[in-house]
């Protein structure tokens, strides 16, 4: 029907407005919402509801009051709204209840797939069409200067269509999982389909890499040694494809000054060997505790490795900083944008005082998906999410156990879901705001699909 059809390509276009922005990703994901909800009320289909979908209606509704108790009580956040004045589609209270969305959305592509109105098979498709096209961008832009749409790239960022916004890397270690598992489960012609997968694997990693964000890279890198580790049909292909992108990544760094310097500085960040000895070198100074403080004041902004060059360090500082003002409740959605101007304020006031260095910055969120939980939401709304998160590694591991122990040829579309879900959830890392309209949206899409998939037979 044509019902049918609308819900179908809206869900199947999702990789294509994720290119063309964030307003294309709002609008596509509120027309399926509804396309879906009028279908599955038209068709009267099959309905269910997991337990584990409590931990999120509560999440949510927990949000929701918790920061319209925390703006419209007395306090720094009241009167900076009042001051402030935002539109309604700007107000962190009207924004916490759209989250709500995000059931809806989970619950209408479980439907969805149960009733067999989708499958993971063509939304791979839609997603190896377009990272092929981005990395295709990505590329040009590095080696010309500019890219389709005459766009240009700067220093070691290329972003190709995304613009200013430095996501591509992102978008690329997001969707092109699905591509590479589309091309593995699509063609059965060894002869054919394993040269194929190895070039798109390389493409896709060289794409990365250019495209110039660094923890993506990584993240994309730790999710090919996954599987490596876990499926077993693509060990060999997926290792050769690393074997022969290594090279050429050092070979650019290198060659390439831009990218030398952000790497080898990048590198520097995560030596935790080298974080480790500073730490113990500061803790095994036998001085009394006013020293041992005064020591560590200054060595910190100068010696610690771990995210210097990022500015992370001192944005994850302030985070848990604000968390511990209110450990249990945090301070509502989209608190820490606003609550770290009152914290700088006040550091400032005292470092006039100590001569300290800084450590208090401003962000629009905490770069961290946890600290961002923590400080926004407290010890309560984080472990509501924490426990949901393991809940789907538990099925999602159960999965695997079966799927490694039946080889059932469907079940291999489920694996980079579950790659990209670990990914996503994986604590050590530098993120966007778990609350994003762009990432939201993607990282419960996925969530979605793994539910529907860990949950029922076949995609």
């Amino acid at each position: 029907t044509n019902e049918t059809r609308l819900v179908q390509i809206l869900f199947y276009t999702f990789p294509l407005w994720f290119i063309v922005g964030n307003l294309a990703v709002s609008i596509n994901t509120l027309l399926f919402i509804v396309a879906s909800l009028f279908l599955i009320q038209r068709k009267q289909l099959t309905l269910r509801f997991h337990n584990s979908y409590w931990f999120l209606i509560v999440f949510f509704l927990y949000l929701f009051l918790s920061t319209t108790i925390q703006y419209l009580s007395p306090g720094y956040l009241n009167e900076r709204m009042q001051v402030l004045n935002p539109s309604l589609e700007n107000n962190p209270i009207f924004k916490s209840f759209l989250q709500i969305r995000f059931i809806i959305l989970i619950f209408v592509i479980d439907t969805l797939f149960i009733n067999k109105i989708l499958n993971l098979k063509k939304l791979f498709l839609s997603s190896l069409l377009c990272t092929s096209f981005v990395s295709f961008d990505v590329m040009l832009q590095y080696i010309t200067g500019f890219d389709l749409f005459g766009l240009k790239g700067t220093y070691t960022w290329n972003s190709g269509p995304f613009g200013d916004e430095k996501i591509a890397s992102t978008y690329l270690k997001n969707f092109s999982f699905f591509s590479f598992f589309y091309i593995f489960e699509t063609y059965t012609n060894k002869n054919f389909s394993k040269p194929l997968l190895i070039f798109i694997i390389i493409f896709h990693l060289l794409a990365i890499l250019l495209a110039g964000n660094r923890m993506p890279m990584v993240l994309f890198l730790f999710g090919c040694v996954l599987i490596i580790f876990f499926i077993r049909n693509l060990r060999i292909v997926m290792s050769l494809s690393l074997i022969i992108f290594i090279p050429i990544f050092f070979l650019l760094i290198k060659n390439d000054k831009n990218f030398s310097h952000a790497y080898l500085g990048f590198f520097s960040d995560i030596n935790i060997l080298k974080l480790a000895k500073i730490n113990k070198d500061i803790t095994s100074k036998q001085a009394d505790e006013k020293k041992a403080a005064e020591r560590y004041e200054e060595t910190v902004p100068q010696s610690v490795i771990f995210l210097r060059h990022s500015g992370y360090n001192r944005i994850f500082h302030t985070a848990i900083t604000m968390w511990k003002e209110q450990p249990l409740t945090g301070f509502g959605f989209k608190s820490f944008r606003i609550k770290c101007w009152d914290m700088l304020a006040k550091d400032n006031a005292e470092r006039k005082i100590t001569k300290r260095p800084q450590y208090i910055v401003c962000s629009n969120h905490a770069h961290n998906y946890y600290l961002e939980l923590l400080s926004e939401a407290g010890i309560v709304g984080t472990s509501l999410m924490v426990i949901f998160f393991l809940i789907l590694l538990k099925d999602s591991f159960n999965y695997l156990r079966k799927y490694n122990q039946q080889k059932n040829p469907e079940m291999i579309l489920l694996i980079p879901v579950i790659i990209l879900f670990f990914l996503e959830i994986w604590p050590l890392k530098s993120t966007g705001s778990f609350f994003t309209t762009w990432g939201a949206t993607f990282f419960w899409l996925n969530t979605a699909m793994l539910i529907t998939a860990t949950t029922k037979k076949s995609l």
